[in-house]
């Protein structure tokens, strides 16, 4: 088949989910043209493994983390070839060690490499079209979309002036403004979560020594992973009702038989997608309204490491983790004045720097200049009632009539709102391994189809 007459894949997005997803297409041989398209400078590592600290830790041990959903210790091998020879499954490796596997499966992948963004992606001729930042328009039988997370969503109220001041620092993920910051200026992290950890642990390594006030509307700071024997029943068994009461009722219950927190919320991390999917939309929004920070909490554990770091800086005084939420940012003298509500009412800090720490936004409709925000002002997509955008269980996208082509799809991140948990490797290279057989499938039909026009024309 020459390279004119195969389909061709795009997948938009060239991080982890990206990657994962060309390596299973390799490896299933799939006769296709393949072109991964991110103006990323790297490929394969995307925004979270492109850290080179050694302070950013992956938030699961290594035995958990296998690009292969059906061969748990494939990491584990490659580590133990290219790393450290006695490295265990419970160790937690630096994420840009991570990087690095991922980049060797870009190298066994091979794919094409476009680094641009992904303008608009239209139908046209019963084919979807690609607008592209370097002017290109690409015609595509296949796109995955597999951008990853996007930065946090904007704080509210913002003084204009404070803005251009180059003391409000709107995304933790963005390294350049690491160097701005003196040692002993006082910092405040907008948000408690992973992303502050990773903040805070970058200015310590930096030279920075000053005070660091962390502040979210819970105030609560990451658990710890640690050993827990696995749960001996179900924590959420078939037979209970729908509803978050129910859920939550199940869990404590659980507890207080005796099965620790850690090997509980393990326990139902497989199950916790059909059980999201078994609400109904009130439901939904209930848990996301009441339990959701909860559980996030005891989910997304920091690694031993940063937990010490984490403890350290507490007991030092050096971090101080603050319940508020914040209702103002402005300029005061040389300084950020930072207005916060909590129980009591307002209250006031000021800092030299401030810094938004906040989760990934999935408002899309408010990205303006990003690929989602164009494709549903298209009705290319749609959103669900919770954001994020509306999938089948295969990640086939649906438009905004709810029809679904079924050659759009999302990948990783990119399906929460349809799913509960997608944001982690364990989900996404199950998704990629399936997604791969499924276009493997497609493309099989596609190449059948136009070898029987070929055959008898008209």
């Amino acid at each position: 088949m020459s390279p004119s007459d195969r389909p061709l894949i795009a997948i938009i997005g060239g991080g982890a989910s990206g990657t994962l997803l060309a390596w299973n297409l390799r490896r299933l041989h799939v006769q296709a043209r393949i072109i991964v398209i991110d103006p990323a400078e790297r490929p394969a590592v995307g925004l979270a493994y492109s850290t080179l600290s050694p302070c950013h830790f992956l938030n699961v041990p290594a035995g958990g983390m296998s690009a292969d959903p059906d061969d748990p210790e494939h990491f584990l091998r490659w580590l133990r070839a290219h790393h450290d020879p006695d490295v265990t499954p419970g160790q937690f490796m630096p994420r840009a060690v991570f990087g690095q596997y991922l980049s060797s499966l870009w190298a066994e992948a091979r794919p094409e490499w476009r680094q641009t963004s992904v303008l608009s992606c239209q139908r046209v001729a019963g084919r979807l079209e690609l607008a592209l930042g370097d002017g290109e328009r690409l015609q595509a039988d296949q796109v995955v979309l597999a951008t990853g997370n996007f930065g946090p969503a904007p704080v509210a109220k913002v003084d204009s002036d404070l803005a251009l001041s180059g003391q409000y620092h709107p995304s933790g993920w963005d390294n350049g403004f690491y160097d701005r910051i003196v040692p002993d200026a006082a910092v405040v992290l907008i948000g408690t979560g992973l992303t502050s950890l990773d903040v805070l642990m970058r200015l310590r390594e930096n030279g920075h020594r000053g005070r660091v006030v962390a502040l979210s509307r819970h105030g609560w700071c990451p658990e710890r992973h640690a050993p827990s024997a696995p749960a001996k029943t179900d924590i959420i068994s078939p037979g209970t009702p729908a509803t978050a009461r129910a859920y939550f009722r199940a869990f404590r219950d659980s507890l207080a038989k005796g099965t620790g927190w850690r090997s509980a919320v393990d326990a139902l991390r497989p199950r916790i997608n059909p059980l999201w999917q078994a609400l109904d939309l009130a439901e939904k929004k209930r848990f996301r309204r009441h339990l959701q920070r909860r559980w996030d909490i005891v989910r997304h554990r920091v690694a031993p490491e940063v937990a010490d770091f984490m403890v350290a800086e507490l007991e030092n005084g050096t971090l101080d983790c603050r319940r508020g939420q914040v209702t103002h940012l402005g300029p005061e003298a040389r300084q950020v004045l930072v207005q916060a509500r909590d129980r009591t009412g307002l209250f006031t800090l000021s800092a030299d720097h401030v810094v938004n720490c906040t989760g990934p936004s999935r408002a899309y409709r408010q990205m303006a200049d990003t690929l989602p925000h164009a494709l549903l002002a298209d009705g290319m997509v749609r959103e669900t009632a919770l954001g994020g955008l509306h999938c089948r269980e295969d990640g086939a996208l649906t438009d905004a009539a709810g029809r679904c082509a079924g050659d759009l799809f999302a990948l990783g991140p990119m399906r929460w709102g349809t799913l509960f948990e997608t944001t982690a490797i364990p989900e996404i290279r199950r998704q990629a391994a399936d997604l791969a057989t499924l276009l493997k499938e497609q493309c099989g039909r596609n190449v059948r189809e136009a070898s029987c026009e070929t055959v008898l024309p008209g």
